[in-house]
């Protein structure tokens, strides 16, 4: 059998030059991968030990339950089966919401790509409506929607819509009109333009739009919950709140943190397999750039 150093050896100087840049690139990654692994985990483990620490010492305990007790009040929540129904209810708000939304500014992004006079047109009302917060918008859509999952719905869906359509926006923005000018003057049609110009420098703002509205879907189904909701993990942790039952509050809010780091997980291995690529987010992610 010929190992990889023989057939190194045996290839042209270009091909020996290809290889070991790739070795090279996949060592570095490996590193790097590996640097950010044991980064988190110095950083989890230094979170919990002044938690722990501060927790009865400089908070008060029945502000702030120690590590431990919210780690036991999560294994209850999951052994006696109280967590299933509050997580599938937040579950099934965000999901809805958080399509609806998505959908519905991805479509308005790409009509406004289409047609620039309605984005310069429309552009102002929408900003008017995005600098209104959007948690003086839950009483309103109680009272319009009812009590039911609606509300819920329409709030995530309504925090996801401005964050991904603000991003698409942007990428239109951002299209370069030297080289509009340019297909222009050689007989590109309007739709040339549109698909060869316009959508590829969008579609990675919009990526990045859909990857960092998942934290605001989640944020605006449990403004729904706290407000009017019988179910979910927002009216759990708002209940136990009001019981002071600090370690069942905190154990429903990391429960949030790891459906929402699911989540960005999900989409960020999708976005990896795509064609375009949100600018920076492979070197984001491996830690050599930050912002």
């Amino acid at each position: 059998m010929v190992s990889v150093d023989q057939r190194v050896q045996s290839a042209t100087p270009e091909e020996a030059l290809k290889a070991r840049a790739l070795r090279t690139d996949r060592r570095d990654h490996m590193i790097d991968r590996t640097t950010v692994a044991v980064g988190r985990s110095l950083l989890i483990v230094a979170i919990l030990s002044v938690w722990g620490y501060a927790a009865g010492r400089w908070i008060d305990a029945q502000s702030m339950s120690d590590p431990i007790s919210v780690l036991a009040a999560l294994w209850e929540l999951i052994v006696t089966g109280r967590l299933w129904p509050q997580l599938g209810q937040t579950v099934l708000e965000v999901l809805a919401g958080y399509g609806a939304g998505a959908a519905a500014a991805t479509l308005l992004a790409f009509a406004f790509a289409a047609t620039p006079a309605a984005e310069r047109v429309l552009r102002p009302f929408l900003l008017a409506v995005y600098s209104i917060p959007k948690i003086a918008l839950a009483p309103l859509m109680v009272m319009w929607f009812g009590l039911g999952i609606a509300p819920k719905i329409i709030l995530a869906g309504t925090f996801v819509f401005f964050i991904v359509f603000m991003n698409a926006a942007a990428g239109i923005q951002s299209v370069n009109r030297h080289h509009v000018n340019i297909i222009r003057v050689m007989g590109a049609s309007r739709g040339a333009i549109l698909f060869k110009i316009v959508v590829p420098t969008m579609v990675p703002f919009l990526l990045l739009g859909l990857r960092i509205s998942i934290p605001e879907a989640m944020t605006g189904a449990v403004i729904g919950e706290f407000i009017s909701a019988s179910q979910g993990l927002g009216y759990l942790i708002y209940s136990a709140s009001n019981d002071l039952n600090m370690a069942v509050s905190m154990a429903a809010i990391i429960v949030l943190v790891v459906v929402v780091s699911i989540g960005d997980i999900t989409l960020g291995m999708i976005e990896e397999r795509l064609p375009w690529q949100p600018p920076g987010s492979k070197t984001i992610r491996s830690g050599k750039r930050l912002g």
